[in-house]
């Protein structure tokens, strides 16, 4: 193709895109990663109702918060939207695959012990640690309890975790939840974080930056490197170029959308299972752009085989809330159990409920946050946007203050666990243009 600026162009800056960029980077590429939603900050990140919560794939320069979550039929899809893709909500969890993984379905040449190494590679990229025995919570006890009662004690462990820890902190600490008891250090690519307080918000944005999302690690040594990372970049078809490819995208930036276009000899797709399979089917089959994508594409979709069963004891504190979102698991992934193949976690979530009954001079006391992460973090501010929930807040206004008057200031869920599981879908499911 004629010259080009790029000799790669990465649309996502998730999982998939971050260690693309990276390496590609590593090797002298010139590489362009374009990434839909926004680079957020801690100061940023959504709190309260008319904060940054949601984001719109339809009319992104409306909407373009932090979690984009839709529904198709039964099913439901979380997805993160920012720099750093997944990584911004998912739960810190950082397991290798089951040998038996690569038995069926995948190509001769990956194996489990030809991805050894790149397991040992992401686990250190990602500071993977387990959580550290003096803070264990109690979500853990009970499910170590739970499979112990069960005669699956063997079967209980502890997960690694992309998280920093300091081994210090402690439950006993006066207000142990506050941003003021987290360590700021620097990483291996310069950028400042903290250590865990265990204040429970791992999926809403880590705001004293414990966890390692992929905008700390991978996608920063690609940046340092020379990768251009462009958020706010909403690509909308793939099209056969000059023998290379143009990607069309829309700027997204105050509230409207701006045409551009950029070329490249190669370009990754890694804008998620749904995003890639969207901007492929679309390519194809509405713009013609890409009319030589296989007609194979969009079948033996998976999805996560995510389950959530919550419970609640009458006799133990369990406190979701308290702590990363999952710390442990007891693992049947042998099939061992009338040969189903599952993994049971403990389960946390923010505590959102008083973040939005309480007015924000207390939320700030209780959340403990954004004056942290600013001290942390210096220059990190930007201004707020009024989206999502805004619209909402005529009808959440009057729920969350009735659910505060209830809550008072105990955790009216501490006796609650909401029990996490992941099976191992069929794979035979398919996505296509509706």
């Amino acid at each position: 193709m004629a010259s080009s600026k790029w000799d790669v162009i990465v649309v996502g800056s998730g999982f998939g895109g971050a260690v693309t960029a990276c390496r590609l980077a590593e090797r002298g590429a010139r590489v362009l990663v374009l990434e839909r939603g926004r680079r957020w900050a801690p100061a940023d990140y959504p709190r309260a109702q008319g904060d940054p919560w949601i984001w719109d794939q339809r009319h992104p320069e409306r909407l373009h918060g932090w979690l984009d979550f839709r529904f198709f039929g039964a099913m439901g899809v979380a997805q993160g939207a920012g720099v750093g893709g997944g990584s911004l909500i998912f739960a810190n969890v950082v397991v290798n695959a089951p040998n038996g993984t690569f038995a069926r379905g995948w190509p001769a040449e990956i194996t489990a012990h030809e991805m050894e190494p790149y397991y040992a590679r992401v686990a250190d990229m990602l500071g993977a640690r387990r959580l550290p025995e003096g803070q264990l919570t109690d979500r853990y006890r009970l499910l170590r309890d739970a499979a112990s009662a069960a005669g699956f004690a063997s079967r209980f462990r502890a997960l690694p975790l992309a998280v920093t820890f300091d081994p210090e902190w402690n439950y006993d600490l006066a207000d142990p939840f506050s941003g003021r008891h987290s360590k700021p250090w620097r990483n291996a690519e310069g950028m400042l974080q903290g250590t865990c307080v265990h204040c429970g918000n791992c999926d809403i944005g880590c705001q004293v930056r414990a966890k390692n999302t992929l905008d700390l690690n991978y996608l920063a040594r690609a940046e340092r490197l020379g990768a251009e990372i462009r958020p706010l970049h909403f690509v909308t078809r793939v099209a056969e170029a000059d023998g290379g490819y143009r990607i069309d995208f829309d700027r997204i930036s105050q509230g409207e959308r701006t045409p551009g276009s950029e070329s490249a000899p190669r370009v990754v797709l890694a804008a998620g299972s749904l995003g890639s399979a969207e901007l492929l089917l679309r390519s194809r089959d509405q713009f013609g752009t890409l009319p030589h994508v296989s007609s194979f594409l969009g079948r033996n979709w998976s999805a996560n085989a995510d389950f959530l069963t919550p419970a609640r004891y009458t006799d133990r504190k369990v406190s979701p809330t308290h702590g990363p979102t999952i710390t442990c698991a007891v693992d049947f992934l042998d099939g061992a159990e009338g040969g189903a193949q599952f993994f049971v976690e403990d389960g946390g979530f923010p505590d959102l409920f008083h973040t939005f009954a309480e007015p924000a001079s207390s939320r700030g006391r209780r959340t403990t946050l954004l004056m942290s992460a600013r001290e942390l973090m210096p220059g990190t501010m930007s201004p707020r946007h009024s989206v999502a929930l805004a619209r909402m807040n005529p009808t959440l206004s009057p729920v969350t203050r009735r659910v505060g008057r209830l809550m008072g200031t105990g955790d009216p869920l501490s006796s609650m666990m909401p029990w996490f599981a992941q099976g191992v879908d069929g794979g035979d499911g398919r996505l296509r243009l509706g």
